[in-house]
């Protein structure tokens, strides 16, 4: 049997496989399969430093070409691998191509959600998952442009705040009567909402997108109450999903997402995945999860590399998050869990923290401007902490350690 590992997907998870690999020592093939046409690079700038133009798209990568040379990592761009054979061990990518491995991680991330519509295939018309699109779009927000966000969550309102500042008009459509319903604490969902519409964004709750006007560009949408609303330009910011569609019929578990264990292990033998492709086992999750994260993805990276090493490593690291929106930077640590008691503790006029805590201790913390409270908190999170100080939201929370 050859001693290669094969990483399909060349994202932060991707990346970071092979680079702890190489750090640990590994002396075998590592052959690193990516669909775009780039180096591999950072998302979470694409919709705030990108698309404002404060940086140029290579200041987006995470290597330059000569680390890979550098490191002999068989790096492929312009690869799409369409289906796995793992009883023969091995990848068939969409060239036709087939790459035998000894150990095979799966770092493919999330796809995008579509939905198509009237007018869907409009010039105007943008998604923002990859660099070639965040390019795209900023190309075409200028001041004085009008932008309509399909979605409320993380992505459609960074790029809210973006396209804003860049002197565009905006509105933000979302089905549900909350931002970042998903993800975000309700008054911490509050605090943003009242952020942005100070700064002149419109947002529609309880409302959705049914159609998209115009004859040669996009010059208005419609809502499902029958409202109008002109535009020149539409974002579908309405999240993403695991991509698994070239598992099917390989016999590896999914759920949401596939289905791993706290060292990162598939069902199946010398197969392995990492970053946003997961459904991940933690033992701060109250169950199987997807999560969407830089740390998630490098952590589980590192993970992934101390199993093929043979090293017995898990996955324990407190799940963190962030976000930056005009002046809010936004930080949240741990997962809140349905019931959960929230102390609102407020330090000033442009921040806020709110904790989430149940029987177990202190869950999560959300924050927006507060970061000693979010270091703290941090640590708090992974050692259970359960002092009634907790419920008290004048309390220093650096004091509980």
């Amino acid at each position: 049997m050859n001693n290669r590992v094969v990483i399909v997907g060349a994202g932060q998870a991707g990346l970071q496989v092979a680079i702890s690999l190489r750090q640990g020592g590994f002396q075998g093939d590592i052959m690193l399969l990516g669909k775009e046409v780039h180096l591999p690079y950072q998302r979470p700038p694409l919709s705030k430093q990108v698309l404002t133009g404060e940086w140029p798209a290579d200041r987006c990568l995470l290597r330059h070409a000569e680390f890979f040379s550098g490191h002999a990592i068989d790096f492929r761009p312009s690869t799409t691998v369409v289906a796995l054979d793992t009883e023969a061990m091995r990848v068939v990518t969409g060239q036709g191509e087939t790459f035998s491995y000894q150990h095979l991680a799966i770092c493919t991330g999330a796809r995008l959600n579509r939905i198509e519509l009237p007018g869907s295939g409009l010039p105007g018309v943008h998604y923002l998952r990859t660099l070639d699109e965040a390019l795209a779009l900023r190309g075409m927000l200028q001041a004085g442009r009008r932008l309509v966000v399909a979605g409320g969550g993380y992505i459609g309102l960074e790029v809210a705040a973006s396209a804003r500042s860049l002197g565009c008009e905006v509105d933000v459509v979302e089905p549900l009567d909350q931002l970042m319903e998903r993800s975000a604490l309700a008054p911490v969902a509050d605090f943003l909402q009242r952020r942005h519409e100070a700064a002149g964004v419109r947002i529609h709750f309880g409302r959705m997108l049914t159609g998209i006007h115009g004859q040669d560009a996009v010059s208005a949408v419609r809502l499902d109450d029958g409202q109008t609303i002109a535009a020149d330009l539409v974002l579908k910011g309405i999240g993403v999903r695991p991509d698994l569609r070239w598992l099917e019929d390989s016999g590896i578990a999914t759920g949401r997402g596939v289905h791993v264990d706290a060292q990162c292990r598939t069902n199946v033998e010398n197969v392995w995945a990492a970053g946003d492709v997961c459904e991940t086992r933690h033992p701060l999750l109250a169950q199987g999860m997807v999560l969407e994260s830089v740390q998630n993805a490098v952590s589980q990276g590192q993970v992934v590399a101390a199993g093929i090493l043979g090293q017995d490593r898990s996955y324990t690291e407190t799940p963190w998050f962030w976000s930056e929106q005009f002046d809010c930077r936004l930080q949240m640590a741990g997962i809140p869990r349905e019931g959960d008691t929230l102390v609102i503790r407020e330090s000033g006029p442009n921040s806020l923290s709110v904790l989430s805590i149940g029987t177990g201790g202190l869950h999560a913390i959300q924050c927006i401007n507060t970061p000693k409270d979010y270091m703290a908190a941090r640590k708090l999170i992974e050692r259970g902490e359960k002092s009634r100080a907790l419920f008290e939201p004048t309390t220093n929370l650096k004091d509980l350690l």
